[in-house]
């Protein structure tokens, strides 16, 4: 009776923690090697019982000619393949390369006199990849004027609905580019979808929100988010330092900042009164190391003697080198040695 619940206990520990992501990543890798292992050694059974096996009657021979055979196609088929990837790949990297050249130069167009705005919309239905990445670029480089023509082009709502479904969906890598694109719109048509952003699970996606709404000209709950600040997540504060300026981050904490003038005087003075406490006190270490010193030339004999008068003559070393010929000569008066 003692032992059932102990191996429940472990049991469940044991489906517990294969539940977790990374556990269940690596038996998903294990499973796939070994079906892959598994396959492999079927197609060398097969070239071993359909065509090896009539010419090498020892079984060794015929299963190593089976093996290399399928390495030697696993391996010529990954060259074949890979040369036609790459092929492809350059073709639509030059296919895409003209596309956004070719884009960039209608948008430019579209921002100067107004044209192309037929051509855009046709691009933004089919290319919808290379339209996106020209758009955001074309966001990115743009201020004013000519950023919001840009906004104003009917393509746009295009983008703006399919950004603001990506916020519905599970992936958070797919909300956070849904926010960023949005907040690089500055319209108030965005801004319900940055709002509505403000309340997700992921803390990046709450600071990019936040982000864009400050960033909105003429966002009339600037002075509401900005004060809520102070109360979320320590990333969200730290992502969104640099948008909101110091005298909106503090002004609900100025009242208790409110001080008399004439008390702020008297700290001033304060502080300037032990500011040259440790000034003179800075001083008076100087001038006892260089009395030291001079006192130190002056029982070395005549030619310290003589650096001491030199020193005194030429006004080097403040007043140390006449306190040390005082203090001999006062040790001398008293019966001291010359």
């Amino acid at each position: 009776m003692g032992k059932a619940p102990a191996f429940q206990t472990v049991f469940g520990g044991l489906f517990k923690s294969w539940r977790q992501p990374e556990r269940r990543s690596a038996l998903y890798a294990l499973a796939k090697s070994t079906l892959l292992v598994a396959s492999l050694w079927e197609y060398v059974w097969l070239w071993h019982t359909k065509f090896y096996s009539r010419h090498f009657v020892e079984l060794p021979l015929s299963l190593a000619w089976s093996l290399l055979t399928v390495i030697a196609g696993i391996t010529f088929g990954q060259i074949g393949c890979s040369a036609v990837l790459k092929i492809r790949s350059t073709r639509l990297r030059r296919m895409n390369a003209d596309i956004s050249r070719r884009l960039t130069s209608m948008l430019a167009g579209y921002i100067s006199n107004g044209d192309f705005e037929d051509e855009l919309i046709r691009f933004a239905d089919h290319s919808t990849d290379s339209f996106e990445e020209c758009v955001t670029i074309a966001l990115l480089s743009t201020r004013g004027a000519a950023h919001e023509r840009l906004c104003e082009l009917p393509a746009m709502a295009i983008l703006r609905d399919r950004w603001i479904d990506k916020l519905h969906k599970r992936g958070g890598q797919d909300r956070r580019y849904a926010v960023e694109h949005l907040a690089l719109l500055r319209e108030p048509q965005a801004t319900m979808a940055l709002e509505f952003a403000l309340d997700d699970r992921d803390q990046g996606i709450v600071a990019a929100a936040i982000r864009g709404l400050l960033r909105m000209p003429g966002y009339r709950d600037r002075e509401a988010l900005v004060q809520s600040l102070p109360g979320r997540p320590y990333l969200v504060r730290v992502l969104t330092a640099s948008e909101e300026s110091p005298r909106e981050l503090f002004a609900p904490l100025q009242p208790s900042f409110s001080v008399p003038r004439q008390t702020i005087e008297l700290r001033h003075q304060e502080l300037k009164m032990r500011a040259q406490a440790v000034e003179q006190a800075m001083r008076a270490r100087r001038a006892d190391a260089g009395l030291v010193s001079c006192s130190v030339l002056a029982a070395s004999g005549v030619e310290g003697l003589n650096a001491l008068r030199f020193m005194a003559a030429a006004g080097t070393g403040g007043d140390a080198p006449a306190e040390a010929l005082g203090g001999l000569l006062a040790a001398v008066a008293r019966g001291g040695r010359s």
